[in-house]
C-alpha cells in the first residue's frame, strides 16, 4: 500500500513539474509576442526601459544640453560640444540627444562612439532603430545581406550595438518638469498609452473625427507640437524640413546639420541655444 502511495505521489509530483514547465514556457511566449505587439513599426522587442526617468540625483550638478539630430556629423558635433563647454565656465555638462545619433552621415560609427564617451543619455530615433534592427539581422541570419546605406553598421562591435539597443524611447525629466521625445507625443494620451511607431515617426496631427491622428507626413494636418498644451515641455528631432520650432510647450532641435543647415543645441536652464553650421551638405534634401 505504501510503495503505491509513494509511486502515486511520485507521478503527481513529475506531472506538476511537467506543467509548471509548461506553462512557464506559454507565459513566457505570451509576454515576449505581448512585448512585439507594444514595440515600433519595426517590431523590435522593447527595451527594459522604454520611458526613462531621470531623477534629480542622477542629473546631480550637471548642466542639461539637449542636441539636435546629429546624424553621424562628427565635427560639427565636437565643435557644439567645445562651445558648449565653453559657456559653462568649467561647470560639468550632461547632454541628452534627441535621437538619430547617426546614418546618412560621414562618420556614422566614430559618432556613436564620441556620445558613447560622453556618458550622456539619449532617446531612440527612427535611424537608430533602423540600424538596430540591421544590425539583428546580421546577427540572426547568417547569410543576410546587410544593403548597402547600412554597410557602415558592420564596423559596430557589441558594446556599440547594445548601446543602440538599450534607447529609450522618451526621457522624463520631473525636476525640470520635461520630456524628450524624437518624433513627437499625441496630446491627451498618457506617455504609457502612446503609440511607439509615434514616439520615432510622427510629425504632424490630424483630426480624424474627434480624434486627434499623428501622421509622419508634414504636410498632413498641423505641426504636433503645436497643439501640445503641456503640462511638461517637450523636446524633440526628427522634422527638419521645419527646421527650429518653439512653441509654448515645445521645441523641435532638428535644424537639419545633415542637409547643410546646422547642428542645435539648447541649455534646459536658461534656455539659451547654440548653433553650428554644417560643413557641407552631406545628402540633399528631399
Amino acid at each position: 500500500m505504501l510503495l503505491y502511495t509513494y509511486i502515486e505521489l511520485t507521478f503527481i509530483s513529475v506531472m506538476a513539474a511537467l506543467l509548471y514547465c509548461i506553462y512557464s514556457a506559454l507565459f513566457n511566449k505570451i509576454t515576449e509576442t505581448a512585448s512585439y505587439k507594444r514595440s515600433s513599426k519595426n517590431n523590435i522587442k522593447l527595451t527594459k526601459s522604454p520611458h526613462l526617468v531621470l531623477t534629480a540625483a542622477d542629473i546631480k550638478n550637471r548642466e542639461i544640453f539637449i542636441i539636435g539630430d546629429v546624424h553621424g556629423c562628427l565635427d560639427e558635433f565636437n565643435e557644439l560640444l567645445r562651445l558648449a563647454k565653453t559657456e559653462l565656465k568649467g561647470k560639468t555638462l550632461l547632454p541628452i540627444f534627441v535621437g538619430d545619433l547617426a546614418n546618412k552621415g560621414p562618420h556614422n560609427v566614430s559618432t556613436i562612439r564620441r556620445i558613447r564617451a560622453e556618458n550622456g543619455y539619449a532617446v531612440r530615433g527612427n535611424h537608430d532603430e533602423a540600424v538596430i534592427k540591421q544590425c539583428l539581422s546580421r546577427q540572426e541570419r547568417a547569410d543576410y545581406i546587410v544593403p548597402d546605406k547600412y554597410k557602415w553598421i558592420t564596423e559596430l562591435v557589441a558594446d556599440d550595438i547594445r548601446f543602440l539597443q538599450e534607447l529609450p524611447y522618451t526621457i522624463h525629466i520631473p525636476s525640470k518638469n520635461s520630456v524628450i521625445v524624437h518624433g513627437g507625443l499625441v496630446p491627451g494620451t498618457p506617455l504609457e498609452e502612446q503609440d511607439y511607431t509615434n514616439f520615432i515617426t510622427m510629425r504632424s496631427l490630424f483630426k480624424d473625427g474627434d480624434t486627434l491622428t499623428a501622421s509622419a507626413n508634414r504636410l498632413i494636418g498641423k505641426p504636433w507640437a503645436s497643439l501640445w498644451q503641456g503640462p511638461e515641455h517637450v523636446y524633440f528631432g526628427h522634422d527638419a524640413a521645419r527646421k527650429l520650432q518653439q512653441y509654448s510647450y515645445a521645441t523641435g532641435l532638428d535644424t537639419g546639420c545633415l542637409y547643410g543647415n546646422c547642428l542645435t543645441g539648447i541649455f534646459l536652464d536658461s534656455q539659451k541655444m547654440i548653433h553650428v553650421k554644417a560643413k557641407r551638405v552631406y545628402v540633399s534634401p528631399e
